[in-house]
């Protein structure tokens, strides 16, 4: 599928994004463990989360809907082993690294037996992440030159004792699924930051969770074993989803855009607070604290400046960073992004995917192994832009195609559908 877009046309008004694509996996995943009926409201309808949904289908959870909610008809984690056979057939998780992953770690934590595996673009992503911790600590699982297909030969895991090396949220929630079946205290131990959804929803259950704040980082306890209640639960607005609304207001002249209902988490909105270092003209209207923080968003064009990002930043804005790189064509001076290596294996190298989608807008772009450099301009031409199958780099080019002049092409576009099945439709509606 490819999509026209004609440039230079403001966005006014407002709208909702539909549920944040993290809180989804994870509440239906926790809704299939929690003892009873879990009950979700604003669920997302991305293809990601439907393969989260399709394995536990496949597992022979009930989930189904009943006046615009999800119903989970959860097994509890002691009855998991007799409500979910020990051998399952092979389970596939399409295009979601986050399904893989999150599977590989409740499936070896419970000891099933299966095989894991996804489309071309998930059998290139990395999983020994997850496996090698794993197996460390009592798993058996085998992985394809450490890609899916993976394979867990039904061993069950050991308290889990462990320090995330790398920042990664999909990791550190693979290994405290997996602590839930463990007999036993697990202590996994976060050094850096990364997005705590699961951590949240686990407190909002009752679960068996404690964090403590240590010099070297979150430690994370987990006694193994222990029930969860089930959920009633409001999924708010995906702000993954909702930046590149907000990015294409702040770059495209005579903007005004109310985004409803927001995720406004601190470890996800981050990327609000690098906006603001660039000069955006960004309010929050917080409406609701608990169990996520979520409320409104006001966002108007703006004078942009670059802006420097690395360390420990990148964790909170990882899947933001091809929405940055679209504003920071159109910001005055440059913009560089450091230590975003983990870019290279999500549905495509971004990295390479961004460098590609500025120069096809004849933008000024430097590549490096970590990340890139934008030298900004106060506007551009018109573009054929190829996604490269990731739904990221086909929104990001849609930012820059309504801010240029003239007619854009963005070719193979239907891989919006990974997250955001709607959103052409929306903004054409909100671009006038």
């Amino acid at each position: 599928m490819d999509v026209i877009i004609d440039g230079k046309r403001a966005l006014r008004g407002t709208l909702q994004v539909p549920g944040d694509k993290s809180v989804s996996h994870r509440a239906v995943i926790l809704g299939c463990l929690a003892s009873g009926t879990s009950r979700i409201r604003g669920l997302s309808t991305a293809q990601d989360v439907g393969s989260t949904i399709r394995a536990f289908q496949r597992m022979g959870i009930t989930i189904g809907t009943d006046a615009g909610e999800a119903v989970i008809h959860g097994t509890g984690i002691a009855g998991f082993d007799d409500a979910v056979p020990e051998s399952l057939p092979e389970i596939d998780c399409e295009n979601s690294g986050t399904s893989a992953r999150l599977l590989i770690g409740l499936l070896s934590g419970a000891g099933k037996k299966v095989t894991l595996t996804g489309d071309d673009s998930l059998l290139r992503r990395p999983m020994m992440r997850v496996v090698e911790p794993l197996n460390d600590h009592g798993a058996s699982i085998r992985a394809t030159d450490g890609r899916l297909p993976v394979s867990l030969t039904g061993s069950r895991v050991a308290p889990i004792h462990y320090r995330v090396p790398v920042p990664s949220a999909q990791v550190k929630s693979s290994l405290m699924l997996a602590a839930l079946f463990a007999e036993g205290r697990s202590a996994i131990v976060e050094p850096v930051l990364t997005r705590d959804h699961t951590e949240r929803m686990l407190m909002h259950m009752d679960g068996p969770i404690a964090i403590k704040n240590a010099q070297r980082g979150n430690e994370i306890r987990i006694t193994g074993r222990k029930e969860l209640s089930p959920l009633e639960l409001a999924i708010p607005g995906d702000i993954s989803s909702a930046v590149f609304f907000i990015a294409a207001a702040l770059v495209t002249p005579g903007s005004s855009v109310t985004i409803k209902n927001v995720l406004l988490n601190p470890t996800r909105a981050h990327i609000l607070e690098v906006f603001r270092r660039m000069g955006a003209r960004i309010e929050t209207h917080v409406r609701e604290e608990y169990p996520e923080v979520s409320g409104d968003i006001d966002v108007r064009y703006s004078k942009l400046s670059g802006v420097r990002i690395g360390g420990r930043e990148i964790p909170l804005i990882i899947d933001e960073i091809p929405a940055l790189a679209a504003c920071a064509l159109f910001a005055r001076g440059e913009t560089v992004v450091k230590g975003a290596e983990e870019l290279r294996v999500k549905e495509s190298d971004r990295i390479r995917s961004i460098v590609h989608m500025v120069r096809a807008f004849d933008g000024n772009i430097e590549e490096a192994e970590d990340g890139f450099t934008v030298h900004g301009r106060s506007g551009c031409g018109p573009a054929e832009v190829d996604t490269f199958g990731d739904h990221r780099i086909a929104m990001a080019a849609s930012i820059i195609a309504l801010a240029a002049k003239g007619r854009s092409i963005i070719r193979n576009a239907q891989c919006v559908h990974i997250s955001y099945p709607d959103f052409f439709e929306v903004l054409e509606n909100i671009s006038g």
